[in-house]
């Protein structure tokens, strides 16, 4: 009985070496793991292995992950059932995680500047990822990146003077950013950014034809109908809205947005989504009932989404596009002052007709 009562400990003793050479570097692998971080808050999930302007979305703290691959400090997830995204190795482990992280207890700093630093770090948030302008003392200068929010910290790069950054996080003083020219991280001085200046809409009055510049990247063109006016309503570094209005009450209302997204940071158009993203994109729509969808494209050759809610009464229409890693979506919906509170298919014919004039001019 003792023989075998050592046998069975000197097994579990062996266990975590198997664990241990269960846990490759690299390699295929399958299995079911945990996210963990030191401070409990959730883990960005990548769509490629890498630090950059990739984020595709976020794991809870012990959020569960099943683990299809190691690449060196990245892990493989099935992020959804039908995409394949990534997240740094080290954020993930074996078991569930207790409820409350226990956070690694750290000396109080003696160096001013590195206390500074850590109170700084201490009021970092994450944020919707925001378009900035980089804004220098001279029109001939430049902002500087450093490695943590302060002054005395490594510098990473300058940033020309006009460069627009991206900012994921910010503390009190500082923004947290990548810029697209090199794919460099780091810190910024909030007194070095600005917000993009407000969009406004042009409207050609032989054409007709309606322009809005999008934060200088590209121009959305397309023919106002008549009786309508194009209206920019909000207008922030990544996020533009903008209405259709009618001066008839009969006529429907057409909202239009330009948001930009960072599923689609690398697609240049709608033409280039696989069938299973234009699947993802379609399931977007689950608070409708029953929706049907269509496919049309603009004079430009560029593919557009028709979603209709259907039922006993149509009053909801959504067309949509991509361009240049931004979502553009114009709805349709009845005039609140109109009799009617359906859409008749007349008028989102002409809804559909006057947007496959719609255009996407780059700016430059």
């Amino acid at each position: 009985m003792k023989k075998w009562l050592s046998l069975i400990l000197a097994a579990l003793m062996l266990l975590p070496l198997i664990a241990s050479a269960e846990s490759p570097n690299n390699g295929v692998f399958n299995s079911t793991m945990f996210v963990y971080t030191e401070n409990g808050k959730a883990l960005n999930v990548r769509s490629t292995p890498e630090k950059g302007d990739n984020v595709i979305g976020y794991l809870k703290y012990g959020a569960k992950v099943k683990v299809t691959e190691f690449q060196g400090d990245w892990a493989c997830i099935q992020y959804t059932p039908d995409l394949i995204a990534y997240v740094q190795s080290r954020y993930l482990m074996w078991y569930k995680p207790d409820p409350k992280p226990i956070p690694k207890p750290t000396e109080k700093p003696e160096d001013p500047d590195e206390k500074k630093i850590q109170e700084e770090l201490k009021s970092e948030e994450d944020i919707v990822p925001t378009k900035l302008q980089a804004v220098a003392t001279r029109a001939s200068g430049w902002v500087n990146m450093r490695k943590k929010p302060s002054k005395t910290t490594k510098r990473i790069e300058t940033i020309a003077d006009g460069t627009v950054v991206t900012a994921y996080a910010e503390t009190t003083n500082w923004y947290y950013v990548t810029d697209p020219t090199t794919g460099k991280t780091g810190y910024v001085r909030k007194d070095f950014l600005k917000a993009l200046p407000v969009q406004e809409a042009e409207v050609d009055e032989t054409t007709q034809i309606g322009k809005l510049n999008v934060n200088g990247e590209f121009l959305l063109q397309c023919r106002i109908p008549d009786g309508y006016s194009l209206q920019v309503i909000s207008s922030r570094a990544s996020k533009i809205i903008a209405t259709l209005v009618s001066e008839s009450t009969r006529d429907p209302q057409m909202m239009l947005t330009v948001a930009f997204n960072e599923m689609y940071a690398d697609v240049q158009r709608m033409n280039d989504l696989s069938e299973e993203e234009i699947d993802t994109l379609k399931a977007s729509y689950t608070d409708m009932n029953d929706v049907t969808f269509e496919e049309a494209e603009t004079a430009a050759g560029t593919k557009l989404l028709i979603a209709k809610e259907t039922g006993d009464d149509e009053d909801f229409v959504s067309i949509s596009s991509v361009y240049m890693g931004y979502s553009v979506e114009f709805v349709l919906y009845p005039n609140a002052d109109a009799a009617e509170s359906a859409l008749s298919e007349k008028q989102i014919q002409k809804a559909i007709d006057f947007l496959s004039d719609l255009e996407f001019v780059p700016a430059n």
